[in-house]
């Protein structure tokens, strides 16, 4: 009996091999084209992202805004309660009230009215005073000046006023700048184009004595300024009968630190290269950042940059051949520990603390671009926490570094402001 493949008035129909690769082919480029659209710098997912990412920033800048118009309208310390402790909130701020800047474990934060951004840093007189050198490891990073009698050498002025901000139990600490000391907007003359596209310096020294500092995001780090006209222009920026302004004194940067120690424990002080703007930085996603930046070359140190540029940052922090990569404040959250912007990297901080080299203290490779006079007696100042041009395991946040004079300007040299408060004479 033969069986039959056809059945009456129908034919068994199939497809082909070629048919099936055909449209598997197909298929494959159908949904490459849906991932394309879903993924890529233009793509959907990418564009939502983006839009979640300015959506959140102009809500935070509203919130900021908000917030420094509370502070235009209080006219007398307060204590502003957390769920973790009690802050006081200086006469002229307020707090942001944003979610992560509202406890002492995250670190909190107040304007002034003028939009400028500071972080509580709690302390006692103790662990105010503490020695660098009884931290394990802090000891080597630290520089030491020969012939001097004092470790610290600080020169910062009006001493009883800074313990009374630490000292007295209704205030019990001080605030650091949350950014690095920026160049205030009605500086036009610093550049020849402040158009928001580019930045052209006009002169070689900012060292003005009028301008006003600014503790915000996304501005120019005020660099190429030496020690006393950073201490002078800290001084000016806030004035008030129950808080003062003044340059960062190495006290205040040691404590900071510890306060990170304390309760970012993600942060590695000894190590800073993941969280700060170093040329060694692998893990920050440079090509992703969108902001204002510069490349600095080095020849006999480095110098401002001739002109900064607004927009997507190239990848990678090292640039072409001896550039290195200059960021705004505040440029990535890769860069922030207990809400503090850049205290690692991007720019050498100067502090209060000088001292008279002796000689024999050399620049080193960890730090190419830093002179000094090898003269007996020469005036140097400490600086701290590396910049763009070190990497951030030679010069991490507890390095301290005394190669340059006071008087020395560079490229990658700027400072950071702190506030002490006074207690109430109630």
């Amino acid at each position: 009996m033969k069986l039959k493949h056809k059945k009456e008035g129908r034919l068994q129909k199939g497809i082909t091999l070629i048919a099936l690769v055909i449209t598997i082919i197909v298929l494959l480029i159908l949904a490459g084209v849906s991932i394309a659209t879903l993924t890529g710098n233009n793509g959907i997912l990418t564009k939502a992202q983006t839009a979640k990412t300015e959506t959140e920033q102009a809500s935070e800048e509203e919130q900021i805004q908000l917030a420094a118009m509370n502070a235009a309208m209080n006219t007398e310390r307060y204590n502003y309660k957390v769920e973790d402790g009690t802050v006081p909130i200086p006469a002229g701020f307020a707090p942001t009230q944003i979610e992560g800047e509202n406890t002492i474990a995250e670190g909190v934060v107040v304007v002034d009215e003028k939009g400028n951004e500071f972080v509580w840093i709690p302390c006692t007189i103790d662990e105010f005073n503490k020695q660098r050198n009884t931290e394990e490891g802090w000891s080597s990073k630290q520089y030491s000046y020969n012939g001097t009698t004092s470790q610290w050498g600080d020169s910062q002025p009006n001493q009883e006023k800074i313990q009374n901000s630490i000292k007295n139990k209704e205030i019990g600490g001080f605030y650091i700048g949350r950014y690095e000391a920026g160049v205030p907007k009605e500086a036009t003359e610093f550049y020849a184009n402040s158009d928001g596209a580019s930045y052209k310096r006009n002169t070689e020294k900012n060292a003005d004595n009028s301008y006003i500092p600014v503790s915000k995001k996304g501005v120019q780090a005020w660099n190429y300024i030496d020690q006393t006209h950073a201490k002078n222009a800290a001084e000016r920026m806030i004035r008030n009968n129950g808080v003062q302004s003044y340059l960062i004194d190495s006290h205040a940067w040691d404590t900071t630190c510890r306060i990170i120690k304390k309760y970012d424990k993600t942060k590695n002080l000894l190590d800073s290269t993941e969280w700060g703007n170093y040329y060694n930085n692998k893990t920050t996603k440079y090509e992703n950042l969108n902001t204002l930046y510069a490349l600095h070359t080095y020849d006999t140190g480095w110098h401002f940059a001739e002109t900064y540029s607004k927009g997507q940052v190239p990848k990678g922090p090292k640039g072409v051949g001896t550039n290195r990569l200059e960021l705004s404040t505040g440029a990535s959250d890769d860069f922030k520990a207990y809400n503090i912007y850049d205290l690692a990297g991007n720019m050498w901080e100067w502090t209060t603390e000088n001292g008279n080299n002796a000689g024999g203290n050399k620049p080193t490779e960890s730090m190419p671009g830093l002179q000094i006079t090898d003269v007996a007696g020469a005036k140097n100042g400490v600086i701290r926490g590396g910049s763009f041009g070190d990497n951030g395991g030679g010069d991490p946040v507890v390095r301290s570094g005394g190669d340059p004079t006071t008087s020395n300007c560079f490229g990658h040299l700027g400072f950071r402001v702190v506030l002490y408060l006074q207690p109430s004479n109630k």
